[in-house]
């Protein structure tokens, strides 16, 4: 991985940091999801999470400079398409889990872990330089 990631631009550089922000403040905002799901606040801890995970979307396998950086760690894209796939049932988080506590255990069981895996990933580029 440092061969490949030692190639890495300044833009692409820039990018990840400015996604590494951007997945801080998902992690956030997935916190206080499960604090409104904790205070039956459901319906604002719902929007809240489809919200932050529509922006997530364009951030999967195809985006040009993710596939730049990543095309060839297969693990990175691995964990990529977990996240995306974990965001994506969020997304549709009251189709996909009609009850509460199936929403809470998907927070903390699924869409978190994968999140923080695949952040662990971005900050291993990161680091590098």
């Amino acid at each position: 991985m440092q061969a490949i990631s030692t190639q890495l631009t300044e833009a692409q550089q820039t990018f990840l940091k400015n996604y590494k922000e951007l997945l801080t403040e998902v992690e956030s905002a997935i916190n206080y999801v499960s604090e409104c799901y904790i205070k039956n606040d459901h319906d604002i801890g719902d929007r809240l999470l489809k919200s932050v995970m529509q922006g997530l979307i364009p951030y999967n396998e195809e985006n040009l400079t993710i596939q730049s950086i990543f095309q060839k760690d297969a693990e990175a894209i691995e964990a990529l398409n977990l996240f995306q796939e974990a965001a994506l049932q969020a997304e549709k988080v009251e189709e996909v889990f009609p009850h509460e506590q199936e929403r809470m255990v998907f927070l903390h069981e699924t869409l978190l872990p994968r999140k923080r895996n695949w952040t662990k990933i971005i900050d291993k580029y990161i680091m590098i330089h």
